[in-house]
């Protein structure tokens, strides 16, 4: 068998880095022969031989890979010669082939019809239909939070800045953490899971009336100053907030098009068929 073999590499190939050569010379400079089936160097293309390697280092990798396709070729010729091919395993490669073409042929009519805009309305209604499906027993909470030691100077102004109910007053705010090494939340449409907030502060800080009420918590302990003020919070029961699972949600509502659109596309080319009589039910 092995006067059947033929192995070619190429070293002109492997120094110029496994590039891949002009269409016209892809199939005339094969890499490797058994029997009548080659192995081409665009075979070869996606492997990642070449890419970001030494020479020697794309040799030894085409040369595995090369190596590999021998073995698998040569047992698949001897399990050729040896055996019959039974009706079960000729029916199992016509039916893979032709998944393979239709799921081809699908995807190229789904990506013409496919819309994948998903609008805020749109996720606010799945989410509102679905809530109960993102219950995870967590605690979230919708916040403005600082955490900054005592020896940092002007705090008594920060206190004021940060309980004053004028916007002005809390962009000084934001300066003086910009400028400062602080520890902060001050985006309120911002979810956080409460735990991770929690663990930032003194051991039971924070009271069912901080949690309800928006009530302001101001406290000290021996280094740092602690500022929050808590505009939401959702139990754990609570479903939770679409922010953080709208890109989730996203995934779903486009593939739930897909599917429409396949079951639309084969019900087109049933219907069209029905109509032109092209099969016959017996």
């Amino acid at each position: 068998m092995a006067k059947h073999i033929i192995f070619y590499l190429s070293a002109i190939f492997l120094f110029q880095a496994c590039q891949v050569p002009p269409p016209t010379q892809i199939n005339s400079k094969p890499l490797a022969k058994v029997g009548q089936r080659f192995l081409y160097q665009k075979d070869i293309t996606g492997l990642g031989i070449g890419k970001g390697m030494s020479t020697d280092d794309s040799l030894n990798k085409l040369k595995m890979h090369v190596n590999k396709w021998l073995r698998d070729e040569l047992m698949l010729q001897v399990a050729e010669d040896n055996i019959e091919i039974s009706e079960d395993v000729e029916k199992m490669v016509r039916d893979y082939k032709a998944t393979l073409v239709m799921n081809q042929y699908e995807e190229v009519l789904i990506s013409q019809r496919l819309n994948t805009e998903v609008t805020p309305q749109q996720l606010a209604e799945y989410y509102s239909k679905n809530q109960e499906q993102y219950i995870a027993g967590l605690s979230w909470v919708r916040c403005h939070f600082v955490k900054v030691k005592r020896t940092v100077d002007a705090i008594k102004k920060l206190k004021r800045w940060f309980k004053s109910e004028e916007g002005v007053d809390f962009e000084k705010v934001k300066l003086f953490c910009a400028q400062h090494n602080t520890v902060h939340i001050l985006n309120e449409d911002l979810w956080i899971e409460y735990d991770k907030l929690a663990e930032a502060l003194p051991v039971n800080a924070i009271s069912s009336r901080h949690r309800e009420r928006q009530s302001i918590l101001d406290r000290t302990d021996d280094s740092y100053q602690y500022l929050l003020q808590i505009f939401e919070y959702r139990d754990k029961d609570d479903a939770t907030p679409l922010s953080q699972v709208q890109e989730e949600i996203r995934r779903i509502i486009i593939h739930q098009r897909r599917n429409q659109i396949l079951q639309d596309i084969r019900k087109e080319v049933f219907e069209k068929a029905k109509k032109e009589g092209a099969f016959e039910v017996y």
